[in-house]
């Protein structure tokens, strides 16, 4: 500031002075345009699977001493009997590290046979897994098993392989249908439920003749056994994982049309429930301007020569879930008045982001479920524009997804717990909204078009590949940027204060503005100020890189007021009127090798809290009640001794601490090693 005096023209007091500018504290996120549901329905769906208790581990067992090339599933589907029999042939090339065991996770199925085409093979079907005894140790070189079981079908089961009905509670007219993701597809076949190693898919299903049977890809045969039976065979010549593949049969009528835009055309092709046919055609009508608005931002639709679609099911009413090339949607989403387009867009846009590229684990869920979110707030630019106000359009949108809370005491978006929280989809597309706005939209969009290009297409892909890929398109290291907003659990707390000074072209034509961060947490932003002078409104960019900046801007003419990020384009809150609420800090040691973790924790509202520790499995360990300490923001410590409520101690592995309180929660993931 040295050097420089208060003009009298300055809008500023005559004494050299920093004032803090009046900026209206933000509103709580409205509802969407054009819907009343709550849009987290989505999230709730799939995370209900998500955590889910189950027999066996949630991860995988399969290892990575072997790749599958292709899988043949046979399935036999009677809902009359709710039984299923099935055969699966898995083809797959040895690694060098492979040593004659085959092991496919499979927690459902009863294995009744393994064979290798010709021969029986010996196998152990034990703690959710299935292990083949082949040969011994092989070369790199094509093989295969064929593996046959069965199971009752459970009845109303939300996650895997169930029968339904569509008019419960008269149990008449069934349909079975299939939900596994993230790692239910062992539930119902045996396979290699890992999403990092996708494959090609043929997926036979034979059930009565009556019904239609529907899965991912083309269909490339019917069969009438002259029993009142028929197989479809479906074909799924792109890679797939296996929580992407899917079944559903009923007495479905089916519908669709040519999609034809700049890019291609697509067959659309849809299966509902009769009752709902005439809604459904309303509601799906929009489907084919989507793919094209789709396809002029990443490129053609990834499925090219196959099909894109929806078959009704019951799994998840009120949600949907992106079923390669043919998403299954909730039944309640039919409604004959588009009210759900913000859905079908969202199951759309997985078909590149998720489905077209897979993510390797689910630590990096937020490549699926944030940029699906993202892609709802384009379409509704596509429809209505980037306007910063009214009741739709891109920036009415992503204030939906800006939660009162800011995510704050949340899971992060990487790696978080569980799988599908909501903050996954709503503070993953506002890290693409951030990133856009710091870009620039022809940088952001070319980075978006790299990212779906055939380089990494029908492949697996992780989220340090994403942050490498868009600081080659910034032009800078963008690590800063994003590691924040992917692993802490807080928003920059901020004051933004403002000094006019004299400038090169005369009175008040400087702008000193002083930016702080008081959220403890060192986010690299930059803030766009919008600054009004004598000759109108002007734009500045601000970089603030941890705790504080001061920076200054020279205008031509007198500067009147500056706001800053007027528009919302980066996420945050005025430091004075939010105080942390209730956030778990750190654990020490990370990791633990006596089993004694300290949990640092801050907490602003005198309350009880309830301690809780999951492992990886997303099962309860250990519980017990912390006692109010009084309203602070000290940091305050407490004490895990590595056991379970039983008293046992826990074995090494990744754990997740959970405190909460008043309608308040925050995680922390720490590792024990023994």
């Amino acid at each position: 500031m040295s050097g420089h005096r208060c003009s009298s023209a300055s809008i500023v007091c005559a004494a050299v002075v920093w004032s803090v500018l009046a900026l209206a504290p933000r509103p709580a996120a409205a509802a969407p345009p054009h819907r009343d549901a709550d849009p987290g329905c989505l999230a709730r769906a799939k995370a209900g699977l998500a955590t889910a208790a189950r027999v066996g581990d949630k991860s995988s067992l399969a290892g990575e001493d072997y790749d599958v090339r292709d899988y043949r599933l046979q399935l036999s589907l009677d809902p009359d009997v709710a039984t299923y029999q099935g055969v699966v042939t898995v083809v797959y090339v040895p690694g060098l590290e492979y040593e004659g065991e085959l092991v496919l996770d499979c927690v459902g199925p009863v294995v009744s046979g393994v064979t290798d085409g010709e021969a029986a093979l010996p196998f152990v079907q034990s703690g959710g897994a299935l292990r083949i005894t082949t040969t011994g140790k092989r070369e790199a070189a094509v093989d295969s098993v064929v593996v046959s079981f069965g199971n009752a079908l459970p009845l109303r089961e939300r996650e895997g392989l169930s029968l339904w009905y569509w008019d419960f509670p008269e149990d008449t007219d069934p349909v079975i249908s299939s939900m596994s993701q993230p790692d239910a597809a062992r539930t119902w076949w045996p396979c290699k439920d890992r999403s990092d190693d996708k494959a090609r898919c043929r997926v036979e299903i034979r059930a009565p003749a009556a019904l239609t049977a529907v899965s991912n890809g083309s269909l490339v045969d019917e069969v009438d056994h002259g029993d009142g039976t028929l197989t479809r065979v479906w074909q799924e010549d792109y890679p797939i994982a296996t929580y992407l593949v899917s079944v559903a049969l009923s007495d479905y009528v089916e519908f669709g049309s040519m999609c034809t835009t700049a890019e291609g055309s697509v067959p659309l092709r849809h299966w509902v429930q009769p009752d709902d046919l005439t809604d459904a055609q309303v509601d799906f009508a929009p489907l084919c301007d989507m793919i094209g608005a789709l396809e002029a931002l990443v490129g053609r639709y990834p499925f090219a020569g196959e099909k894109y679609g929806h078959a009704e099911f019951l799994n998840m009413s009120s949600g949907a879930m992106e079923h390669q090339t043919v998403t299954s949607y909730g039944r309640n989403l039919i409604r004959g008045n588009n009210h759900y387009d913000w859905i079908m867009v969202h199951e759309l846009a997985h078909q590149w982001f998720g489905d077209a590229l897979t993510p390797r684990g689910w630590q990096d869920i937020w490549l699926n479920e944030g940029f699906a979110t993202y892609f709802e707030a384009l379409w509704m630019e596509h429809l209505h524009g980037l306007a910063p106000d009214g009741d739709d359009g891109y920036f009415y949108w992503m204030r939906s997804k800006r939660w009162a809370s800011d995510w704050i005491g949340e899971t992060p978006v990487y790696d978080p717990f569980p799988i599908l929280d909501q903050v996954v989809y709503d503070k993953g597309a506002w890290i693409l909204h951030m990133l856009r706005g710091r870009m620039g939209d022809e940088s952001f969009f070319e980075l978006l078009a790299d990212w779906t290009s055939s380089v990494r297409l029908h492949g697996v892909v992780d989220t340090q590949e994403f942050v490498d890929l868009a600081s080659e398109h910034a032009q800078a290291d963008l690590t800063g940027f994003f590691t924040p907003w992917l692993e802490a659990t807080t928003v920059p707390h901020l004051t933004f204060e403002t000094l006019v000074l004299d400038g090169p072209a005369g009175d008040g034509t400087r702008l000193q503005v002083r930016l702080r961060d008081r959220s403890g947490v060192s986010f690299d932003n930059v803030y766009p100020v919008r600054v009004t002078t004598e000759a109108g409104e002007e734009w500045r960019a601000m970089r603030l890189v941890g705790a504080g900046s001061t920076q200054a801007f020279d205008f031509t003419t007198a500067v009147l007021s500056a706001e800053l990020d007027p528009l919302g384009w980066v996420a945050w809150r005025l430091a004075a009127a939010t105080p942390d609420p209730l956030r778990l800090l750190r654990a020490y040691p990370n990791p633990s090798f006596n089993g004694v973790v300290a949990l640092v924790y801050v907490q602003q509202d005198e309350a009880a809290l309830d301690l809780e520790i999951f492992d990886a499995a997303g099962r309860r360990l250990y519980r017990r009640a912390v006692a109010a300490a009084g309203s602070a923001l000290d940091e305050r410590e407490e004490l895990w001794h590595g056991r379970d409520d039983a008293g046992r101690a826990v074995p090494s592995g990744v754990y997740w601490a959970r405190l909460s309180g008043d309608a308040q929660s925050t995680v922390l993931k720490f590792a024990i090693v023994r």
